[in-house]
C-alpha cells in the first residue's frame, strides 16, 4: 500500500503543499486534466504541464484512453493509494519546517472557508470582530465572531446557543484550553477518532455538502 518515495523530486511533490494541491485529486482516482483543472481553477494547459511533470516523476499513470474525434481522452490515476516520504529525503530543515512546508496550504484553506462562512454570517457587521474574555482563573475565549455574543459576562454559550440553531450552517472553529489527566486526554482523544470514523462512515449511505473537518488536541509544555 505504501510506496517509498526516496527521489527527491518526487518528495518535493508531497512536502510541498503548492506543489501538492495538482496532485492530491489523482490519488486513487481516476480523473480527466480537465476536470480537475476546472476543480483547482487553473487553465488546462497549466494543468496538463503539471501531469506531465508528476508522470515523469513516477506518481501518476494513464489508466485508460478515450478514443474521440481529435485527440483521445487521457484518464490519469495515481501510481499508489499510499506514500511515504522519508525526513531525510526533503529538503527541510527541522521537522518544525517540513510541517509547516506541507501543511501551510492546508490551514490557509481552513482559515479561507471560515473567513467565507463567519462573513455570511455577519448580518450586522458592527458586532463583527474579536471578542476576548477570562475571569479569575484566567482566559476562557478568543474568537473571531460574526455576531455580538449574548452577554459579556457568558459570550460562549450565548453564541453555542445561536450557532446550533437549526436555521444557521454547520461551522464550527473553536480553540480553548481544557485541564486533562492523562486518562481522560487519552480518552477525549479516542473519542474524537470515533466520531470521525462515525460521520465518514454516513457519507456512503448520505452524499451531501463537503465539509473541511480539522481535530486538533496537543499538550501544552
Amino acid at each position: 500500500m505504501w510506496q517509498r518515495l526516496d527521489d527527491p523530486g518526487a518528495a518535493r511533490v508531497l512536502a510541498d503543499a503548492q506543489l501538492r494541491r495538482y496532485f492530491e485529486p489523482f490519488i486513487w482516482r481516476e480523473r480527466r486534466v480537465t476536470d480537475v483543472a476546472a476543480e483547482l481553477g487553473v487553465t488546462k494547459h497549466a494543468m496538463l504541464y503539471q501531469v506531465n511533470k508528476l508522470l515523469r516523476l513516477g506518481l501518476l499513470e494513464v489508466t485508460r484512453t478515450e478514443p474521440r474525434a481529435g485527440r483521445a481522452v487521457r484518464y490519469y490515476r495515481s501510481s499508489s493509494p499510499g506514500y511515504f516520504v522519508p525526513f531525510a529525503v526533503t529538503s527541510a530543515e527541522s521537522i518544525h519546517a517540513l510541517y509547516e512546508s506541507s501543511l501551510d496550504h492546508t490551514r490557509r484553506s481552513v482559515l479561507s472557508l471560515l473567513t467565507r462562512a463567519w462573513s455570511a454570517l455577519a448580518d450586522d457587521p458592527r458586532w463583527f470582530g474579536l471578542y476576548t474574555y477570562g475571569d479569575a482563573g484566567g482566559l476562557k475565549s478568543h474568537a473571531l465572531l460574526p455576531v455580538r455574543p449574548a452577554s459579556p459576562a457568558s459570550p460562549v454559550p450565548g453564541l453555542l446557543q445561536w450557532l446550533l440553531q437549526e436555521d444557521v450552517p454547520a461551522v464550527w472553529d473553536n480553540t480553548a484550553p481544557v485541564q486533562l489527566s492523562r486518562e481522560n486526554a487519552k480518552r477525549l482523544q479516542r473519542d474524537l477518532h470515533d466520531l470521525h470514523v462515525k460521520y465518514r462512515a454516513l457519507q456512503k449511505d448520505a452524499p451531501g455538502e463537503t465539509y473541511i473537518l480539522r481535530l486538533t488536541l496537543a499538550p501544552v509544555p
